[in-house]
Order: C-alpha cells, then structure tokens, then sequence
C-alpha cells in the first residue's frame, strides 16, 4: 500500500514537471515571436524613413536645381537617418540576441523531453542541444558570411549606405573632382560597415561565451 502511495506520489510530481516544462516553453516561443515582431516593425520603419527622405532630397533638388539649399538639407537629413539606423542597428541586434537565448532554453526543454521519452527521438525534427554548433549547422555558408543575412545586417548596410553618402556629399562642397567624392563616399561606406559588423561579430562572441553550454552535441564515432 505504502509501495503505491509512492509511485502515485512520483506519477503527480512527473505531472507537474511537464506542466512547469511546458509553460516554460510556451514564455520562451512567445519572447521569440515578440522579438521577431519587434526586428520586423523596426526595421520597417528605418526602411521607410530612408524611402522618405531619399523622396524628400529628390524634391528638393528638383525645387533647388541643385542649389545650396540642397546640399544643406542633405548634411541635415542624411546624419539624421544614419543615427536613426546606428539605433535601429542595435536594437534589432538585442532583439536577435535575445531570440539565441530563448532558442537555447527551447532546446534544453526539449532535451528533458528526450532524456524522459527517448524513444521519441525520430518524431523531433528541431536540435535539442545548446551548443554553438547548432547554429553553424543549420547553413552551409561560413559564419563570417552567414552573418551578412541577419536582420541587423541588413539595417548596418543601408546605415553605411547614408555615411558614405553623407561623406560624398561633403567633398561636392569643396569643389573637389567627381571621382574625389565617390572615392570618399567609398572609403567612408567600408569604414561602416566594417566597424558595425565587427561590433555585431564581438556582441554575439560575447554572447557565446556568456551562456553555459549544458547539453553538448556528442560526437559522431
């Protein structure tokens, strides 16, 4: 009688060990989907305000023909959207962050699935590891390049885009020779670029190294 208790006992407390697991794993798809739309809508709202102010300089100079007043709404409007792209830049790159995050919690849950019903493995499509391996698995290309597809990328791009205009721009003011100008707004377009990718490459390092990795994916004998 005593022996029944007990395994009834084990069998409530096994019940409730699934219900905290799959309450856990409800709140981590949900911050994933939440940081999903936050990347999404703000990365919408840099690519139109670009979209407007490239409509608003292409007025102007129409209006100027080319005038003073143009180039002065330039150097203002220009360095206003690459600040607003420097913002949107980081926080779709915390908003990726966050996602590896709750990516890992999902894998740890579904590696406690595993360890209790491990006969379920063929039916589970997704890792149930924490390493960084995962990650570099799930695309053929090289991390230096695969980086290059990421949301934050994407915004670091048009970013540099702005910078090198801006500096283009700039040299025009000085009365220096076209290919002065486009081989400014060149140089300053790489140092952009280089410098955000860089930052983004460091932030996501930092973040390997500051999540334990608890369940490794074992090697292939």
């Amino acid at each position: 009688m005593e022996q029944q208790q007990d395994e009834q006992k084990s069998r409530e407390l096994s019940s409730q060990l699934v219900s905290i697991m799959t309450t856990e794993h409800y709140n981590l798809q949900t911050g994933r989907a939440m940081t999903i739309s936050e990347a999404n809508g703000r990365a919408s709202l840099f690519v139109g305000s670009v979209s407007s102010g490239l409509v608003a300089l292409a007025l102007v100079a129409q209006l100027s023909q080319l005038s003073i007043a143009f180039f002065a709404f330039s150097l203002i409007v220009l360095p206003t959207l690459f600040f607003m792209g420097l913002l949107t830049f980081q926080r779709i790159l915390q908003s990726g962050m966050a996602d590896l995050v709750y990516s890992r919690g999902i894998n740890r849950i579904r590696h406690l699935y595993l360890e209790h019903a491990p006969e379920m493995q063929p039916y589970f499509i997704l890792g149930s590891h924490d390493d960084g391996e995962i990650i570099s698995q799930e695309s053929m290309l090289p991390n230096w390049l695969q980086s290059f597809f990421t949301m934050a990328s994407m915004v670091s791009i048009i970013t540099s885009v702005l910078a090198g205009s801006f500096f283009g721009i700039l040299f025009i003011l000085f009365a220096l020779p076209l290919w002065t100008c486009i081989v400014a707004g060149g140089i300053g377009f790489l140092i952009s670029i280089v410098l955000l990718q860089t930052y983004q490459q460091g932030q996501w390092v930092r973040l390997e190294k500051s999540i334990p990795v608890n369940f490794p994916r074992q090697p292939k004998q």
